[in-house]
């Protein structure tokens, strides 16, 4: 009886005891790629102010008909993105909910999303558009129209820094690097560089596409 008890016991803390780690080697490996952009969007619109509601919107309104009469050309795609109106009170804003505030007049705001694949003409397109009656520009963005490419080739590079790196710390470590165990990726991001957000004229800069893996080899006996 004695001797199946202590039997038991031993079953049960071989089953309870956490299995030992494998030996192995972790590493972070980063591929970047740049290049240029072949997409921009910017955010312009039309800010207009005046005592009645029907002179701010049909003001707000004319200016961004002329606006879209100009940018809208072949290879430009156009959409509202923001249409606004409030009231102006007199003098220092009120708290919410005070009815004592006077309206003095009304703010209007038509703002659209221009996207264009003619980067090197935006500076042109803002211009025309400022031209026509926009006084407002803003949130100039470049970006990638198919970024997966980039994207593909930045985690190529990126597994195979990860796998120079495990290489170097085995053989600093003197032991024997073995198979790959996992991979997994961090992140993707797309970071715009040297873009000039200010008036017009633009510089697109280059556009990092970076990846960051996370990769375990073991160690060969």
């Amino acid at each position: 009886m004695a001797l199946v008890v202590a039997m038991l016991l031993a079953g049960c803390a071989t089953t309870g005891a956490p299995p030992a780690a494998d030996p192995g080697i972790s590493v972070t490996g980063t591929g970047r790629v740049s290049l240029a952009p072949d997409i921009v969007t910017v955010d312009i619109g039309a800010e207009a102010r005046a005592p009645q509601l029907a002179d701010a919107t049909a003001e707000v309104d004319r200016r961004m008909r002329d606006v879209l009469a100009r940018v809208k050309t072949p290879g430009v795609d156009v959409r509202t993105i923001g249409y606004n109106i409030e009231p102006i009170a007199e003098g220092r804003q009120p708290p919410p909910g005070d009815a004592g505030s006077r309206i003095v007049g009304y703010r209007a705001t038509n703002i659209v999303q221009i996207k264009t694949r003619d980067v090197a003409g935006v500076g042109r397109l803002v211009d025309a558009a400022v031209a026509a009656g926009a006084n407002l520009v803003r949130s100039l963005r470049f970006g990638l129209n198919t970024p997966e490419r980039a994207e593909g080739e930045a985690r190529r590079l990126a597994v195979h820094d990860a796998a120079a790196r495990a290489q170097q710390l085995a053989a600093a470590s003197g032991v024997k690097l073995g198979r790959l165990l996992s991979v997994t990726e961090s992140s993707s991001p797309i970071r715009p560089v040297g873009v000039a957000m200010a008036a017009v004229p633009v510089e697109a800069g280059q556009l990092d596409v970076t990846v960051v893996v996370q990769a375990r080899y073991a160690i060969d006996p």
